[in-house]
């Protein structure tokens, strides 16, 4: 500075060196202590002061615990960096233990302070256990029950219809039409929207929030994770990057709370209200006690409904696509059971799906063999634990690696093969085993697993009734082969964009797809004024 005053580099600089000595002394406090206790799973020797920060892969990370469970010989890990613990349970069975026997002391969430300064706080996939998590899951219940799932189908067969009718007209733009799809359920549902394409303001602010979000989801992404106080440095300071992000998520996530519920009021209050979970709500509770302090929470959960359920929605039907393409046997199948069963004059519809066993079990193989969430959301762990011999700090992750447990011999056979056929016992039935891993555990399990349930199956069946799915050709009228690479993104799994072709197996089923948008065009629906 001109005047001889301090710079923001003398500042800086002597605090982060006093935060670094200061994690060392705490280092050498936990060191010291651990003398007296039993030891940490097996895993990788850590590092001083970094743990295993540079074992970590960037890509594929269930895939590299698995292979740590091989080398260390054992189903529970850990690793730890810069101070955070990890344990990750490679088996179903220590699962099931520690997140649902254990459940008050493995059902908490790791609330950064990262995640907190980007205003997630309300996110209740990631919001820490206890009466606010209490109250979102309450609300979210009694919207997302089973007995409640008829009530989504009108909404789900509407856009499945649409999508069918999409790629009908425009087959090359297959990515696009999964997206538009899976973002365009949970937002007719929750606010009675109608998403036309991936343009939508909605849309495009809801992605621009995630694309600058995501990478906070790492405990190591950034200083402010390890020093607090880093998060107070005003945004305008040069170097304070994550809270120029910060100021712009919070800032689209306080409009995505908030200014679909003023719409959905405004619509209520004229008559022309679309019905929804907001529109019930704001209908059944307005002018209550209650109501400002539930609409807050409604708003916050529809939010998060929306995010969760549409990107893992997303990443499961691009894997379908890439099973139907490079497994033409299994693609038969399903289209030999539905010309059985359903015939070739009509769509299949939900009531079908107890005569559709095979098409449930490639459900089901679906999201073994790859499962949108490998790892499941970590949960934290509240109090001091032990568990088989082993101690498991307070504040630990715990990461459930839903991609090895899918892989387990023991549970599923030639776990490395992709078989529908598992699910099926020798009467031709669907076995009772019908957990889907990646939907996770205990408490924290996801609260829309049903209604994904029913969206996925309705999609499966309807593309094997209505299309012939192919790899494309080239110009010479060669096949164009397809990389088996997948991408890890934070907490979800997407296979990596490809070329197919998808031709109508009959004009009667354009007529049957054009039939049914023109029929439901009829009906209520559309964007709340």
């Amino acid at each position: 500075m001109a005047n001889g005053g301090p710079t923001t580099t003398s500042i800086i600089v002597p605090l982060i060196g006093t935060l670094i000595a200061i994690a060392a002394f705490k280092k050498l406090i936990a060191l010291w202590k651990a003398s007296n206790r039993l030891p940490y799973p097996p895993g990788p020797k850590p590092l001083p002061i970094v743990g295993n920060l540079f074992d970590f892969p960037k890509n594929d990370l269930a895939a590299c615990y698995y292979n740590w469970g091989k080398k260390y010989n054992s189903d529970i890990l850990h690793a730890s960096s810069l101070g955070f613990h990890v344990i990750v349970l490679n088996s179903l069975e220590d699962a099931e233990e520690l997140f649902e026997r254990r459940a008050s002391n493995y059902s908490d969430r790791l609330m950064t302070p990262a995640l907190e300064l980007l205003g997630l706080v309300s996110n209740m996939a990631i919001m820490p256990h206890g009466p606010t998590w209490r109250k979102h899951r309450r609300i979210a219940q009694q919207n997302f029950r089973l007995d409640m799932m008829s009530a989504h189908e009108p909404i789900q067969a509407r856009r499945i219809h649409i999508m069918l009718k999409a790629l009908l007209d425009d087959p090359d733009n297959l990515f696009t039409h999964n997206k538009v799809l899976s973002l365009s359920i949970p937002l007719e549902f929750m606010y009675g929207y109608d998403v036309k394409s991936l343009d939508d303001p909605y849309i495009t602010d809801a992605q621009r929030m995630v694309e600058l979000a995501v990478r906070y989801f790492n405990p190591d992404s950034t200083l402010i994770n390890f020093f607090p106080i880093l998060g107070k440095i005003p945004a305008w300071i040069p170097g304070a990057s994550t809270q120029k992000v910060a100021a712009t998520v919070r800032d689209i996530i306080h409009n995505l709370e908030t200014e679909p519920m003023e719409r959905v009021i405004d619509a209520v209050d004229k008559g022309v209200a679309v019905p929804s979970v907001l529109s019930e709500f704001v209908e059944a509770k307005r002018g209550t006690p209650e109501f400002e302090d539930e609409a807050a929470i409604v708003s916050q959960l529809a939010f998060t409904i929306y995010g969760a359920a549409s990107d893992t929605v997303i990443s499961a039907l691009a894997s379908l696509f890439y099973v139907l393409v490079t497994r033409p046997d299994i693609q038969k199948k399903g289209q030999d059971e539905i010309d059985r069963v359903i015939g070739t004059e009509r769509l299949p519809q939900f009531s079908d799906r107890a005569s559709l066993p095979y098409t449930d079990a490639l459900y089901r193989e679906l999201l073994r063999f790859y499962p949108p969430t490998p790892l499941a959301i970590p949960h934290r762990v509240k109090e001091d634990d032990t568990y088989k011999g082993y101690f498991i700090p307070k504040g630990t992750i715990v990461s459930a690696n839903v991609w090895a447990m899918a892989r387990d011999e023991n549970l599923y056979p030639d776990p490395h093969e992709f078989k529908p056929e598992r699910f099926i016992d020798e009467h031709g039935e669907l076995t009772n085993d019908a957990r889907i891993l990646t939907y996770g555990f205990g408490r924290r399990i996801c609260i829309g697993k049903y209604n994904a349930s029913a969206t996925m199956w309705m999609t499966i069946a309807s593309l094997l009734a209505c299309f012939n799915i192919s790899k494309a050709k080239d110009a010479q009228g060669k096949e164009i082969e397809i990389s088996d690479d997948f991408e890890f993104l934070s907490v979800t799994t997407h296979k990596t964009p490809f070329k197919c072709s998808i031709t109508p197996r009959s004009e009667v089923i354009r007529r049957l797809v054009e039939e049914a948008v023109a029929a439901e065009k009829l009906k209520p629906h559309g964007n709340v004024a």
